[in-house]
């Protein structure tokens, strides 16, 4: 059994960077098969609980509850749930260029299997938004395309963002601006968060990162619509709202004032250089 989202659209009519072609949950059935050749499809599933076996061309693996797996176009996917244990999984069947970009721009390039990282709460905001009939489907792809980054950051983070930590406060509010770059942040939210006063927070984040956490949201912040500028057909209003700068004036100027250029500048030398 299992609960699907599917989509048609015509490709002449929307972006085709990121394009869910159908989303869901799988329930447990002992006797649950997909065999795919040279699939045409992205796939990212989310084990909820029991287990399975997924081989992609000669490699095979076995996520379990928790666990997360990432299976690229390009190649033969099968995979099947455990008789004994079946398995329950959300999941995503995407393409578009954006899924290998930011595969690539996050360095996961083969990497099947992620064990043990909870990211239950972003599988399903990617399928609340896909029921949402309310809305149109390029809207939908947008918004879903921005929680697929989110996913792809937060397993990039968990694998390798693991240094010798020095100060593991100043390291936690890193990861939770990270995980959070579209919120809206103050100093003195994090400060609370981090049970410290704001002068203490700009002390310790400066003295290991070498900027106060007002810089490094702003960078981060600008690094995030830049990726957005380069691979998606969202509008300079559109990326300022949804990355919580105050306007679409500030926003510009903030960028301008990092980047050399303004947001429309950077947008148009990316796509005469495509």
């Amino acid at each position: 059994m299992e609960h699907i989202v599917s989509f048609l659209y015509d490709e002449n009519r929307i972006n085709n960077q990121f394009i869910v072609e159908m989303t869901g949950i799988t329930y447990p059935d002992p006797h649950y098969y997909v065999n795919r050749d040279n699939s045409r499809i992205f796939c990212l599933e989310y084990i909820m609980e029991g287990e399975g076996t997924v081989h992609m061309d000669n490699q095979v693996i076995y996520p379990s509850k928790g666990d997360i797996y990432i299976l690229p176009r390009g190649h033969h996917h099968r995979y099947y749930s455990s008789s004994n244990n079946p398995w329950k999984k959300i999941w995503m069947n995407i393409h578009g260029p954006l899924c290998d970009l930011l595969i690539n721009t996050y360095h996961l390039e083969g990497v099947l299997l992620i064990k043990g990282l909870d990211l239950l709460d972003l599988f399903q905001k990617f399928l609340t938004v896909c029921e949402d009939k309310e809305v149109g489907t390029a809207i939908t792809f947008q918004k879903c395309s921005l929680i697929y980054h989110e996913i792809i950051s937060r397993i990039s983070m968990y694998l390798y963002d693991k240094p010798i930590v020095k100060n593991a406060t100043a390291y936690k509010i890193k990861e939770y601006i990270d995980t959070n770059i579209y919120e809206k942040f103050s100093i003195n939210m994090l400060a609370e968060t981090a049970c410290l006063s704001p002068s203490q927070l700009n002390r310790i984040f400066k003295k290991e990162f070498l900027k106060t956490p007002y810089e490094y949201i702003l960078e981060q912040k600008i690094e995030t619509a830049k990726l957005l500028l380069t691979n998606t057909n969202i509008s300079i209003k559109q990326i300022a709202f949804q990355l919580n700068f105050s306007d679409e004036h500030y926003f510009s100027n903030c960028f301008k004032e990092r980047c050399s250029v303004s947001p429309k500048a950077f947008a148009n030398r990316d796509n005469r250089n495509k």
